[in-house]
């Protein structure tokens, strides 16, 4: 704890779950608290895996607390996570906004050495590079991790010296879990060839931190570079691959909380070499957008869109993702109108489109070719509203209109659809004279702008 300078003065978050480890992490920081200055707030969490214990582990927990004279902050899952990693990054978001709550820069975990041989070895299996093998860190993001000199069995005499005798998790034996099969199997099996395997690993682990610590400097500075608002610029991005790659790894966990497998890193890196048209690529908690020498980062929660439908009403515009879309008379001071023709009269929806969603008239074009030929990028392509009708989508404001669904070359004037485009929306794209072009292909003939 002394040589990385791990706890500074003021509020501290210790995660606690009644196992041994994290009970000798409150004790030890119980113990140092006047020498460091540290207010010790321990923070248990509930992963809804173990119903029957619960109630009894978090118990245990708050009268541990309560005979160190700490405060205690407890959180439970909604749902029962559906995987490891899930379930680690419910507990860290739990963490996070205990430790904001009570303004702690740091939360401290008690990951030991034995933690640390795993975490290295499981990384190995998935194909990790050198950022991997470095395993836990003493200190990161946030992350304090004071144990981590020590083994099981110093955490184990720790407990014992205080009295205290630990929550036994179940779990932790159950070998569907990856990281118990390496715990209870692979690790005692590399024991046998050298009895040291723990501390053998975790040097290893120090030393592709030394390496990696290089290599994370230059694929900071490789993203400060590239980066322009939620995109890298590829030809502003560092010529050195594995300093692309790493830079790429580091912007997704930051955007995600995920790690990339090998592989999925090794198609990203694929991708920021080419400039040609576009591709996208399924990524663990998201996606990636290539479109010529720009590649966007999608979380998940940009990917997912809904479809809900608003109905254009006689009098009330229609406030959609920033757009607005109403009926008018005139286009005054509108950037986007279309005026339909004499006695249309259908009733009109404003929604995101869905697979399979085509143009209304006799041509039945696809939206997505529509898009494609507008040229409009694939990143907004789902937050992009349409005006759809009964038979159709009738209008993508600033793209394309539906055969038939303008008013004729000399034709009675008809009701006006009018649209005007977030504040932050790119214009460029979406009334440029490639829009005029596309909407003659439609045999669409207006004088109004689309």
């Amino acid at each position: 704890m002394r040589e990385h300078g791990l706890l500074l003065p003021g509020p501290l978050v210790a995660a606690v779950s009644g196992g041994t480890d994290s009970c000798a992490l409150l004790v030890l920081l119980h113990e140092l608290s006047e020498e460091t200055g540290a207010l010790v707030h321990v923070a248990h969490f509930d992963h809804r895996t173990r119903p029957r214990t619960a109630a009894a582990d978090a118990q245990f927990v708050a009268d541990l607390a309560a005979r160190y004279g700490v405060p205690l902050r407890v959180g439970r899952a909604e749902h029962r996570a559906s995987s490891e990693d899930d379930a680690r990054r419910e507990r860290y978001a739990f963490l996070r906004r205990a430790a904001a709550e009570i303004g702690a820069l740091a939360i401290a975990t008690g990951h030991t050495r034995d933690d640390q041989a795993e975490t290295v070895l499981l990384h190995l299996t998935r194909g990790s590079g050198i950022g991997g093998l470095g395993g836990l860190r003493p200190s990161r993001d946030g992350i304090v991790r004071p144990l981590l000199s020590l083994t099981r069995r110093d955490t184990a005499a720790v407990c014992a010296a205080a009295g205290i005798v630990p929550r036994e998790d179940p779990t932790n034996g159950q070998l569907r879990f990856a990281r118990n099969r390496i715990r209870h199997r692979v690790l005692p099996e590399l024991a046998r060839v050298n009895p040291q395997v723990v501390e053998a690993v975790a040097r290893l682990a120090d030393a592709a931190a030394l390496s990696s610590g290089r290599l994370r400097e230059r694929a900071e500075r490789a993203l400060l570079d590239a980066l322009d608002g939620d995109a890298l610029m590829l030809e502003r991005f560092d010529p050195d691959p594995e300093v692309r790659g790493e830079a790429l790894s580091l912007a997704w966990q930051r955007l995600t909380g995920r790690v990339l497998s090998a592989s999925h890193r090794a198609e990203l890196l694929k991708q920021t070499d080419r400039r040609d048209g576009s591709a996208a690529i399924d990524l663990p908690g998201g996606r990636a957008l290539r479109e010529y020498a720009v590649l966007t980062l999608m979380p998940a929660t940009a990917v997912a869109t809904t479809a809900e439908a608003q109905t254009l009403g006689p009098d009330v515009p229609v406030s959609w993702r920033g757009w607005t879309i109403a009926w008018a008379d005139a286009a005054t001071e509108w950037p986007l109108s279309l005026r339909l023709p004499a006695g249309f009269d259908r009733v009109l929806t404003v929604r995101a489109r869905v697979p399979g969603d085509r143009m209304a008239g006799v041509m039945r074009t696809k939206v997505q070719d529509v898009f494609t030929d507008a040229k409009v990028p694939v990143r907004l392509r789902a937050t992009h509203p349409l005006v759809v009708g009964d038979d159709g989508v009738v209008w993508v404001p600033g793209v394309a209109v539906a055969d038939g669904s303008a008013r004729p070359h000399g034709g009675a004037d008809g009701p006006m659809l009018v649209a005007r485009p977030p504040d932050d929306g790119p214009e460029n794209i979406f009334w440029s004279p490639r829009v005029t072009r596309l909407a003659s292909k439609a045999e669409t003939r207006s004088e109004d702008p689309s």
